[in-house]
């Protein structure tokens, strides 16, 4: 007799939005059109000012849904996480559409690994048309990279286990900008995650969304915050902090590209940057050195007699 099919393990998405009237009904429908036996949606309004409420009240029959009043996304997904029940867990934004597999192809890799603790896709990057801009091979995942190279590997499409999340008290609300890279940096120290080699999610990019729009002072200063609080944590691998160095560095580099037209502070940022690895942008980080140079270009000249 063929052995008995082990039932689908339980996910929930969540979905936070604020003002997202354009986009909401296509995020809604690429998680519904899943067709994902064993599904829990919710989608909580933080208190949007558009139509966005109109169009998620239009999917009622098929969704779990909630209007708040603003409290922001870190604390919205906080909210929104307790409210789940499903042992797996994504953070889907509104304005960032799943492609179809996606549900399947992260139970099959939970159900095959049994450790894990993360697991995430390849991605596109669209417009706002929906176009595409490019593809993003996502890199396996190595903790130290994340670490010293200070790089978010997982991205659109990640999947965790709801208990990691309650575990670590879930997004810190401190960060405006960077919650979701210092969650992936904390849970890192738990234990392991994994890629999915194929392009199961999106992210769009446009002008006036948070990723385009939350450059700055603030931003760049949150880069620093966040290895400074990751270098605290009491479980974090004596091995890794002999990288210290570098890690700040990557995170001086980061900043810096994050304060926009800020030359003032990008300059401070890079001189950071250079200062705490130097040799290393000789070798390793040969293009970031050029971006750098590049900056520094314009002072040299002026300085020339």
């Amino acid at each position: 007799m063929p052995e008995n099919k082990k039932p689908s393990p339980a996910i929930s998405i969540l979905t936070p939005v604020f003002n997202q009237e354009k986009y909401i009904a296509e995020t809604i429908e690429s998680v519904l059109s899943q067709e994902y036996p064993n599904l829990e949606y919710l989608v909580l309004d933080d208190g949007s000012t558009d139509g966005t409420l109109e169009v998620i009240r239009k999917y009622a029959h098929q969704i779990n849904w909630q209007t708040q009043t603003n409290m922001g996304e870190s604390a919205t997904v906080n909210k929104g996480v307790g409210m789940l029940k499903g042992e797996i867990v994504g953070i889907v934004n509104g304005d960032d559409p799943l492609l179809p597999g996606i549900l399947q192809a992260v139970a099959d890799k939970f159900t095959a690994h049994s450790d894990l603790l993360v697991v995430y896709p390849d991605w596109k990057m669209i417009d706002a048309d929906g176009n595409l801009l490019e593809y993003r091979k996502t890199a396996d995942y190595d903790y130290a990279k994340m670490v010293c190279e200070h790089y978010c590997i997982p991205g659109p499409g990640a999947f965790f286990k709801r208990e990691l999340f309650l575990k670590l008290h879930g997004r810190d609300t401190t960060f405006r900008y960077v919650a979701d890279f210092d969650f992936w940096l904390r849970a890192g120290l738990e234990g392991p995650f994994a890629r999915i080699p194929q392009t199961l999610a999106c992210h769009r990019w446009y002008t006036g969304g948070t990723s385009s729009a939350a450059r700055g002072a603030a931003m760049a200063e949150e880069h620093i915050k966040i290895m400074d609080k990751l270098f605290l944590q009491p479980t974090f691998p004596p091995e890794l902090l002999k990288h210290k160095k570098e890690a700040y560095s990557s995170a001086f580099f980061t900043a810096g590209v994050c304060s926009g037209d800020n030359k003032k502070l990008k300059k401070q940022y890079y001189l950071k940057a250079l200062s705490n690895n130097s040799l290393k942008y000789l070798f390793k980080y040969q293009r970031r050195l050029l971006v750098i140079l590049e900056f520094f270009l314009p002072f040299l000249r002026r300085k020339q007699p």
